[in-house]
């Protein structure tokens, strides 16, 4: 059995969440790593499409280390603006999944990176939503990733300030503020699994990775029940060409300056 880490499981389960037929609304960082790995292994055809404006239907020759990085662009059969990107593709439906960062995310898959604390006196100032708020609002198929493996990435009750809006504070508020039928978050992805969102019960288990205990979920989301559900599977471990595709993306976020779990600093 090849040994993997969760960061790597992590990094394939999130990849195969898009499909070759896929127009995917790429956000920042992780889930330009998922779509490269995704390009080399089960969906070549995939379509990205980033708040820049550029839509790359390829892979460029090297990693960008942002949708704003202009080796984006390099070989892209577009290039438009941010407005064409959010307006354009995102508002008008032309997107059929769309991935999105999510460093703090509450039990309503509502998703903060604005401030921890109040917001005219925070604990942390974050960095704020670049196109997060529009894609959260008005993106088809929303997946969420989140590198966290702590309670305080995931906390029970509402978040400090909604940056990104999930299912809102109670059931049916998030269609009654008039946010598109069909958005909102459908999957939360970790290194500990992949796991359901839903308006009527928020973030519940769908399934772990290998060797990832109940107990382990538990701690990181406080409110599942003390007993896992019936339901619950267990991913398949990566395979050989998944792994393969996850070390060579790696090793170029290494070499584009990519700030990756465990390693501190990329030299």
């Amino acid at each position: 059995m090849v040994t993997t880490t969760l960061f790597e499981r992590f990094l394939v389960t999130a990849a195969r969440e898009y499909a070759d037929e896929d127009v995917a609304f790429v956000g920042f960082h992780w889930p330009m790593l998922a779509a490269r790995i995704a390009r080399r292994t089960h969906a070549p055809n995939l379509v990205a499409v980033y708040e820049s404006g550029v839509v790359e239907d390829a892979a460029t020759p090297t990693l960008s280390t942002s949708p704003s990085d202009l080796r984006a662009a390099v070989g892209s059969p577009y290039w438009g603006t941010c407005f064409d990107a959010l307006c354009g593709w995102l508002a008008r439906g032309r997107v059929t999944r769309t991935v999105l960062g999510a460093p703090i995310v509450d039990r309503r898959g509502n998703v903060n990176t604005t401030v921890v604390g109040d917001y005219d006196a925070p604990r942390v100032r974050l960095p704020g939503s670049g196109g997060g708020t529009e894609l959260a609002a008005l993106g088809r198929g929303l997946t969420l990733l989140s590198t966290s493996t702590s309670a305080r990435g995931f906390p029970r009750r509402i978040v400090d300030y909604i940056t990104s809006p999930g299912y809102l504070r109670e059931p049916g508020e998030r269609r009654a503020h008039g946010y598109p039928d069909g958005t909102g978050p459908k999957v939360l992805i970790t290194p500990l699994g992949r796991f359901a969102v839903n308006d009527a019960d928020g973030i519940t288990a769908d399934a772990l990775h290998t060797g990832v205990t109940w107990a382990q979920a538990r701690e990181c989301f406080t409110w599942f029940p003390a007993e896992p559900p019936a339901s619950l599977r267990v991913l398949p471990d990566p395979s050989e060409q998944e792994l393969a595709a996850a070390h060579a993306v790696l090793d170029e976020a290494r070499a584009s300056h990519y700030l990756l779990p465990g390693e501190g600093r990329a030299a």
